[in-house]
């Protein structure tokens, strides 16, 4: 294995490990919004908590329930990206290599989800905050990410094209000599 794939190697696997740590935080996330999203919901049928609540904080029971029905849904998009990115990165590992068509393949699909689940969750988020009249939640859409990572998987797909090149050649000057 050359010096520069020990480097490749060695960062997809700290990238692996950050996204698996994501994951964790993201589930515990949904899971917290979740909660809240309950109890806001339950303290919404107590007036007399939910107007302590309402004094107390800068928003209504309702604005509280868009937020967090925002942060569950937030969460789940990032719990997806999370597990893509984590799955990814641990299939890399167990080959060894980044240049493998597959890989390249998965690598292209991780780009497009960066960019699309994003946008849905903005879109989502956005009606949700117009439903319970609460504020946007700021967020971002993963364009440049995206981008960036689909281009990469082209240069992924090329490796795996000049790895498997010296079999192809080998396989067709064998077949050539046969005739």
């Amino acid at each position: 294995m050359s010096k520069n794939l020990k480097t490749v190697q060695t960062i997809f696997k700290v990238l692996g490990i950050i996204w698996k740590v994501v994951y964790i935080l993201c589930i515990v996330g949904a899971v917290a919004s979740l909660v809240g999203l309950t109890l806001a919901s339950v303290f919404n049928y107590f007036p007399e908590i939910a107007g302590r609540i309402e004094d107390e904080s800068d928003m209504t029971i309702m604005q509280i329930i868009g937020y967090c029905l925002s942060g569950v849904i937030i969460c789940i998009a990032q719990i997806i990206l999370a597990k893509a990115h984590r799955d990814y990165f641990a299939m890399e590992q167990q080959v060894g290599t980044p240049f493998t068509e597959e890989g390249a393949r998965s690598f292209r699909t991780l780009g497009i989800m960066n960019i699309v689940i994003p946008v849905v969750t903005m879109v989502i988020v956005a009606v949700i905050s117009a439903i319970f009249k609460s504020r946007d939640v700021e967020m971002y859409a993963g364009l440049g990410i995206g981008v960036t990572m689909i281009l990469l998987s082209f240069v992924f797909a090329y490796g795996a094209e000049l790895e498997n090149k010296p079999a192809k050649e080998s396989k067709e000057i064998a077949e050539t000599e046969e005739k």
